[in-house]
C-alpha cells in the first residue's frame, strides 16, 4: 500500500488556512481548513477533487474554515455524477455481444468441474467451501450506488450546510455529516479507546479542544420541536407518494437539520408531481392549474388578487421539502476546535510461500491462509497464519492539529491520547495549523522536542510567507501590468518569511529535520516507509522574474505604441471625461468568470468606488476578500471597508454570493474591532423598528438582495459573530413596484423603506447613509429571484449591473442613460443556443442591451471558464437582440420553493412535462455553475502552465520595471499596430490561434446607423479602471490579442517537443480509435445478424415447433446437456440464440472436445 500526505495550502492573503490531502491508493481524504479558494488552489496544483471521499474539517466551525465547503461539495458531486454517467455510457458503448450458447454451455461445464475440484481441496484443508468460494451476488439490473461524501467536523457543521438549502439542490448525491457535538476526552481509565471513524484504509480519532478560559457549559438534551415551528405557514400539504411525511412529526433540532441536508443532496422530489388541493388552502402566490372537463388537459389558473377565493379544487406542485423549512432552529457559536489523529490499519506481514510449501500446504489455499485463516496441510497437520507470515507491521499515520489561539494550547498538550501507545504507535508526522502567536510558545516547543521521532510540519500566519497562491492569474496580471501598468497592478505578495522558525536548543540541532515549515506541494510518504517525496531546497514560489523575461519583445512594442497613442490623445480624452459624471469613479474587477473558480478567472465580484459617495460591492463570489487583499495594502483595505456602504447580491447562485460573509466580517473588524468579541449590547437594535433611528445611532452596512439571501445571512448569524447585527438587510421586490423604472419596493423588518417613499425623513436618511440618490431593481430571466440593478449618485453618475440574465427590456428601462453598464457576456456568439438554454447572454446581446439603454460605457464580464484568458470571438454578429424578460413573477416560483435552476425555471409556464426550451443536460450545475454546459467540449486550448522556480527572498521590484517600460513608451512609435477597426475586420484566417480575440472596435457593425459613442471594455481579474479611462482600454486590445496568440503558439510547440506529452496524446488517440473501431465492428456484426435473421425468417415457416425436440436430442448427443439448467430455462424469445442453434444443427455435430469457446 502506498500513501502520502500533500500540503495544498498555507495561510496567505487568499488562502486563509492550511489544507492537506491524504492519498491512499485511489482514495483521497481532505484534512484541515476548507477555506475560500481551496478548490481554486486544487485546480492550480492539478489536484483532482473527484477522488475525495472523506473531508475532515479542523478548527472551529466558522467561515474562515468552512467558506470553501459549499463549492467543494458541488465540485465533488458534479464530478462524481459526470464520472458515473460517463461510466454508464462507456459500458453501453463497449457492451460485448452475448456469447454463442453452445460455447457458453461448454464454458459453464468446465467452470463447474473446476469449482468441484477446488471444493474438494478446501474440504481437505479443513475449510468450508461455501464460505470461501461463494462469489458475490450479481444484480445487473440495479444501478451502482453513488458512494456518500462524508464530512466530519465540530459542532454547528450540519447547521452551516443546512443554511444552503435555498441555493443548493442535488439528487442522488448523498452527504453524510459526522458532527462532534459533545467534547470527548480520553482519561487514564479509558486508555485505548476505539477510533471515532474507520474505513478500509484508515482509522481516525477525534480531538475536540476547548479553550482554557471556557467553563464547561451545562448540557441539556435538545427539546423536541414541532416541524411546523420552522416551516412556512399553510403550504399545500397534500401528500405525494414520494414526499416524506414529516409535517406531523416532532423532530429534535439536530434531526431537523439532518433532514434538511438529506433533502438538499439526495431528495426524491420531482418538479412534475402535482396534487389536488382546495384553492382556499393554497398559499399564494403559487402556480396553479385546473383540468379542462372536456379535453382533460391542464390549463393555467390565475387566482383572483382581491375578494374571496372561489370554491375550487386546483392542482399545485408538491413543495420541495427543503423549502418547507423557513428558518432553522437557533444555535450558538461553538468554541470547540477539532483536530484528528489518523492511522492506517495494521498490515499483515509478508507471506512466506516457500515456508508454506515446506509445510505441505496446498497452493490453492495460500490466499486463505494469508488472510488469517487456519488450514490443514496435505498430511493433515494444522497450519496457522503466524507460521507462514512475517510479524504484523504497525500502520503508519499522522495527526492534523489545529490550534486557533494560545488559549487552546494547554488543553491540547495535556490530552491522554498523546500517551496512549495504541493510538501513538506508528504516528510518523504532525501537521500543525497554528493561529497567530502560537508558534513561539515554549510549551509547544517542548512538546515537539519530546516527540523528536515524529516529523513536525508547521504552518502559521506569522511564519508562512504571503506568497502568490494562484500562479496562473498572477502571471497573467504581471504580463498585463507590462502592457497597461495604469490599470493592472501586480498582486501584493511577499516571498520573505516573516519570522525564522527554529528551536534554539541542542536537541533541535541534533535533529534538524524533525521540524520544518509547511510549504505547498510538500509531500511526505507514510507507507510503505516514511520519506519526504517533494521538498525543494527553495520555496516553491512563482518565478516572477521568469514571467517578466518571457514577455515577447513584439508585445512590448505594441504596448508602447498603444501608450504613445493614448498620450497623444490625452487632451481629447480629458474633454471627453468632463462630459461624463464622476469620471474618477473606479471600477475594480475582482472576479470575471462564471460557474466556478478557474486558474485564470475568479467568480463574480465587482467593487465600485465613487469619490465623495462611498464604496459599493456588486456580488461577492467565493474568494472576493482574497482578491481585495491582493489588490490593496492593509491600510488601503482598512480605508475601503470603512468607506463600504452597500453590498448587492443579484441572485442566489453560489458563484455570486459565497464570499459575502467574509467581506461582512472584514467590514465589522475594520469598523468595530475583532469579531470574536460579543456585540455591544448598548447598540443592539434588533427590536428597533425605526430605520431612521438605527441609521442615526451608528454606521451600518446595507445589503440589498432578494428574500432568500437575507434569510441565509440570518441563518448563519447564529453560527458565528461576523457582523450581522451591524447590517441593514433590505429585501428588494420588483414585483411590488408596478414596474416603475424610477422606483423599487424595498422592505426592512416588514416595513416599507427606500429612496422614494412617502416619508421624506426616511428618504433623506437612506441617501445620507448609502451615498446614493436611488436604487432600482427589476426581475431578469435567469433563475428564481434573479435581479438586475441600477444605482444613481448625487453627481449624476449612474451605474447599472446585470448580474446573470438574458437580455431584459425592463433592465433597459431602469438603466436608461447609464454612465456605465456592467453586463454579463457568458458566451460568444457561436453559442447562442447554449446562452438561451442556460439563460445567459452572448457578447453581441450584451452590446445590444447597452445600445438600447443608451449607456456611455460598457464593461463585459462573467465569461464562461471555457475562455480561459480572453473571450473567443471573431466579428460580432449583426443581430437584433431578443429580450427575454421573465413571464412569471419570481415570487410565484418561490411559492413552491423551487431550487435556483435555470432548467427548472424555464419549464414553469408550460406546466408539467413540457419540453424544455433549448439544450439541457442532466445534473446541470445551476446553483453554482451558471456558465459552461458540461457536455459541450471545450474548444479553448490549455494555456501554458505558469513556470515556478526558486527565488531568494523577495520578488524583484516589478513596479519599477513597469514604470521604466511606461517611460520608454513615450519615446518610440515605431512598430505601431494597424488601426483597431482594421484589425477587427481582418478575415479569421489571418488571426492565428484558436482563441480569437474580441476587439471592441468591431461593435459598430452590430447595427448600422447607430452612433459610435459606446466604448466597450473586456474585464480581467484585477482590472482597476476609472470611468473616464474606459475608452483607453480599446487601445490595448491588439496587444493583448497578440500576447495570447504567442502564448498559445508556444504552448502548442512545447506539447510537440515534449516526448512524454506526445506519447500520452498518442495513447489517448489510440484508445479512442480502438473504441471507435470496436463500436464499428459491433455495429457491423449486428447488421450482419439482422440481415441473416431476415433471410431465415422467410424459410422457417412452421418448422420451428417441429425442430425443438430435434434440438434437444442433438444437444444431448453433443454432451451439452446441463443437469442444473433445464431446456425450458432457455429463453425461446431470444431470436439470436435460436438461429445459432439451428445453424449448428444444419451442419456436422461436433464432439465435446471440439467445443472450444476460444475457437473461431
Amino acid at each position: 500500500m502506498h500513501s502520502y500526505i500533500q500540503v495544498l495550502s498555507t495561510p496567505t492573503a487568499d488562502t486563509a488556512g492550511t489544507a492537506v490531502a491524504l492519498d491512499v491508493g485511489q482514495t483521497r481524504y481532505m484534512f484541515g481548513n476548507l477555506h475560500e479558494g481551496l478548490q481554486r488552489v486544487c485546480i492550480q496544483r492539478n489536484v483532482r477533487l473527484a477522488k475525495t471521499s472523506e473531508v475532515f474539517i479542523t478548527g472551529r466551525t466558522e467561515w474562515k474554515n468552512v467558506g470553501g465547503l459549499f463549492g467543494l461539495i458541488l465540485t465533488i458531486a458534479d464530478a462524481n455524477a459526470a464520472s458515473a454517467a460517463q461510466s454508464v455510457a462507456d459500458t453501453t458503448k463497449l457492451k460485448k455481444p452475448e456469447p454463442d450458447p453452445i460455447q457458453a454451455a461448454a464454458k459453464l461445464e468446465r467452470q463447474k468441474k473446476l469449482a468441484d475440484q477446488k471444493a474438494k481441496i478446501f474440504s481437505d484443508a479443513g475449510l468450508n467451501p461455501d464460505e470461501y468460494l461463494a462469489g458475490p451476488a450479481k444484480d445487473d439490473e440495479k444501478p451502482p450506488d453513488v458512494p456518500p461524501l462524508n464530512i466530519h467536523g465540530g459542532k454547528n457543521l450540519t447547521h452551516v450546510i443546512a443554511t444552503g438549502r435555498r441555493f443548493i439542490f442535488r439528487k442522488g448525491t448523498p452527504i453524510q455529516v459526522h458532527e462532534q457535538i459533545e467534547p470527548k476526552r480520553l482519561t487514564p481509565s479509558t486508555v485505548g479507546r476505539d477510533p471515532d471513524w474507520t474505513d478500509h484504509s484508515i482509522q481516525v480519532w477525534n480531538l475536540p479542544i476547548e479553550p482554557s478560559d471556557t467553563s464547561q457549559e451545562s448540557k441539556s438534551p435538545p427539546r423536541k420541536r414541532p416541524f411546523d415551528e420552522f416551516a412556512k405557514g399553510s403550504p399545500p400539504r397534500a401528500e405525494a407518494p414520494n414526499e416524506p411525511s414529516v409535517d406531523h412529526k416532532t423532530l429534535s433540532d439536530d434531526e431537523l437539520r439532518k433532514f434538511v441536508v438529506s433533502e438538499m443532496f439526495n431528495s426524491q422530489w420531482k418538479l412534475d408531481a402535482l396534487v389536488e388541493a382546495p384553492l382556499k388552502n393554497v398559499t399564494l402566490p403559487a402556480i396553479t392549474w385546473v383540468r379542462d372537463p372536456d379535453t382533460k388537459k391542464l390549463e393555467r389558473y390565475y387566482p383572483p388578487t382581491d375578494g374571496p377565493m372561489p370554491d375550487l379544487t386546483v392542482l399545485v406542485r408538491t413543495p420541495w421539502p427543503g423549502a418547507l423549512i423557513e428558518k432553522l432552529p437557533p444555535t450558538k457559536p461553538s468554541k470547540t476546535a477539532m483536530s484528528y489523529i489518523v492511522r492506517h490499519h495494521p498490515q499483515r506481514g509478508k507471506f512466506l510461500a516457500q515456508k508454506a510449501k515446506d509445510l505441505n500446504v496446498d497452493p490453492q489455499v495460500f490466499q486463505v491462509l494469508q488472510r488469517g485463516a487456519t488450514v490443514k496441510s496435505r498430511d493433515g497437520a494444522t497450519v496457522t497464519p503466524d507460521m507462514v507470515l512475517e510479524p504484523t507491521k504497525v500502520g503508519g499515520g499522522f495527526a492534523m492539529v489545529d490550534i486557533p489561539s494560545v488559549d487552546y494550547l494547554h488543553n491540547l498538550l495535556i490530552r491522554e491520547e498523546w500517551n496512549d501507545s495504541r493510538i501513538m504507535d506508528g504516528l510518523q508526522a504532525i501537521v500543525w495549523n497554528l493561529g497567530p502567536g502560537v508558534a513561539g510558545e515554549a510549551s509547544l516547543r517542548a512538546f515537539m522536542l519530546f516527540h523528536q521521532g515524529v516529523k513536525h510540519i508547521v504552518a502559521a500566519p506569522d511564519i508562512s510567507p504571503n506568497y502568490i497562491a494562484m500562479d496562473s492569474t498572477a502571471a497573467l496580471v504581471i504580463r498585463l501590468n507590462l502592457i497597461d501598468p495604469q490599470r493592472y497592478s501586480i498582486p501584493i505578495h511577499s516571498n520573505v518569511i516573516p519570522v525564522a522558525f527554529s528551536l534554539e536548543s541542542s536537541s533541535a540541532q541534533d535533529n534538524p529535520e524533525s521540524i520544518s515549515r509547511a510549504v505547498r506541494d510538500y509531500q511526505l510518504q507514510l507507507e510503505p516507509r516514511l520519506a519526504v517525496q517533494s521538498r525543494p531546497n527553495k520555496e516553491p514560489f512563482l518565478d516572477t522574474r521568469k514571467v517578466l523575461e518571457e514577455v515577447p519583445t513584439e508585445v512590448l512594442e505594441l504596448a508602447r505604441a498603444a501608450q504613445s497613442e493614448i498620450t497623444s490623445n490625452r487632451e481629447v480624452s480629458s474633454e471627453t471625461d468632463e462630459v461624463l459624471p464622476s469620471p474618477d469613479a473606479e471600477i475594480v474587477c475582482l472576479g470575471t468568470g462564471s460557474s466556478a473558480p478557474s486558474k485564470y478567472r475568479n467568480v463574480s465580484g465587482t467593487l465600485l468606488r465613487v469619490p465623495g459617495c462611498g464604496s459599493y460591492l456588486f456580488d461577492a463570489g467565493e474568494g472576493t476578500l482574497g482578491q481585495l487583499r491582493r489588490l490593496y495594502t492593509p491600510s488601503e483595505l482598512q480605508s475601503i471597508f470603512r468607506d463600504l456602504k452597500m453590498i448587492w447580491i443579484s441572485h442566489m447562485h453560489a458563484d455570486h454570493h459565497l464570499g459575502t460573509v467574509s467581506v461582512i466580517k472584514a467590514f465589522y473588524e475594520a469598523n468595530y474591532g475583532p469579531s470574536n468579541q460579543s456585540p455591544d449590547s448598548t447598540s443592539d437594535d434588533s427590536d428597533e423598528a425605526d430605520l431612521v433611528k438605527v441609521l442615526q445611532r451608528e454606521k451600518k452596512l446595507f445589503v440589498f438582495s432578494a428574500t432568500n439571501m437575507i434569510r441565509w445571512l440570518e441563518d448563519y448569524s447564529s453560527v458565528e459573530v461576523y457582523g450581522y447585527d451591524k447590517l441593514v438587510p433590505i429585501t428588494t421586490d420588483p414585483a411590488r413596484s408596478s414596474y416603475n423604472p424610477q422606483y423599487s419596493y424595498m422592505e426592512w423588518k416588514e416595513s416599507h423603506v427606500g429612496f422614494r417613499t412617502g416619508d421624506d425623513t426616511l428618504n433623506e436618511a437612506m441617501k445620507q447613509a448609502t451615498g446614493m440618490t436611488n436604487l432600482v431593481t427589476c426581475h431578469v430571466d435567469h433563475c428564481s429571484s434573479a435581479q438586475a440593478v441600477s444605482v444613481q449618485f448625487p453627481t449624476g453618475f449612474k451605474f447599472s449591473y446585470s448580474g446573470d440574465c438574458r437580455p431584459s427590456k425592463q433592465f433597459v428601462q431602469i438603466g436608461q442613460d447609464s454612465t456605465v453598464l456592467l453586463h454579463e457576456a457568458t458566451f460568444d456568439d457561436t453559442m447562442q443556443t447554449d446562452a438561451e438554454a442556460k439563460k445567459h447572454s452572448t457578447m453581441s446581446e450584451a452590446i445590444g442591451v447597452a445600445r438600447a439603454m443608451k449607456a456611455k460605457r460598457l464593461v463585459l464580464t462573467h465569461f464562461s471558464q471555457r475562455y480561459q484568458k480572453i473571450p473567443e470571438l471573431g466579428a460580432l454578429d449583426q443581430i437584433q437582440v431578443k429580450f427575454d424578460d421573465p413571464e412569471i413573477s419570481n415570487n410565484e416560483a418561490e411559492a413552491i420553493g423551487m431550487p435556483n435552476d435555470p432548467e427548472i425555471i424555464s419549464r414553469i409556464d408550460g406546466g408539467p412535462n413540457i419540453e424544455q426550451r433549448g439544450q439541457t443536460h442532466s445534473q446541470a450545475r445551476s446553483d453554482s455553475t451558471c456558465g459552461a454546459v458540461p457536455h459541450i467540449q471545450q474548444r479553448a486550448q490549455t494555456p501554458p502552465e505558469a513556470q515556478t522556480g526558486s527565488s531568494h527572498g523577495a520578488a524583484p521590484d516589478l513596479q519599477q520595471r513597469a514604470q521604466t517600460a511606461a517611460q520608454t513608451a513615450s519615446g518610440s512609435t515605431d512598430g505601431a499596430t494597424p488601426d483597431i477597426q482594421q484589425r477587427a475586420q481582418m478575415p479569421p484566417q489571418t488571426r492565428t490561434g484558436s482563441s480569437a480575440v474580441f476587439s471592441p472596435a468591431a461593435s459598430p457593425t452590430l447595427s448600422a446607423g447607430q452612433d459610435d459613442d459606446l466604448k466597450i471594455a473586456i474585464a480581467f481579474d484585477f482590472l482597476r479602471v476609472r470611468v473616464g479611462e474606459i475608452a483607453e482600454l480599446e487601445k490595448f486590445m491588439p496587444t493583448m490579442q497578440r500576447l495570447f496568440e504567442i502564448a498559445e503558439e508556444e504552448s502548442k510547440a512545447k506539447a510537440r517537443d515534449n516526448p512524454a506529452l506526445a506519447i500520452q496524446k498518442k495513447k489517448e488517440e489510440e484508445k479512442e480509435k480502438r473504441k471507435e473501431m470496436y463500436g464499428i465492428q459491433m455495429q457491423g456484426k449486428e447488421e450482419a445478424k439482422a440481415k441473416k435473421r431476415k433471410g431465415r425468417r422467410s424459410n422457417e415457416g412452421q418448422q420451428g415447433g417441429k425442430m425443438e425436440a430435434a434440438e434437444a436430442a442433438e444437444l444431448e448427443r453433443a454432451g451439452l446437456a446441463n443437469p442444473r439448467r433445464s431446456r425450458q430455462s432457455i429463453d425461446e424469445g431470444e431470436e439470436e440464440k435460436r438461429l445459432k442453434i439451428r445453424n449448428f444443427l444444419g451442419g456436422e455435430v461436433p464432439t465435446a472436445d471440439r467445443l472450444d469457446p476460444t475457437a473461431p
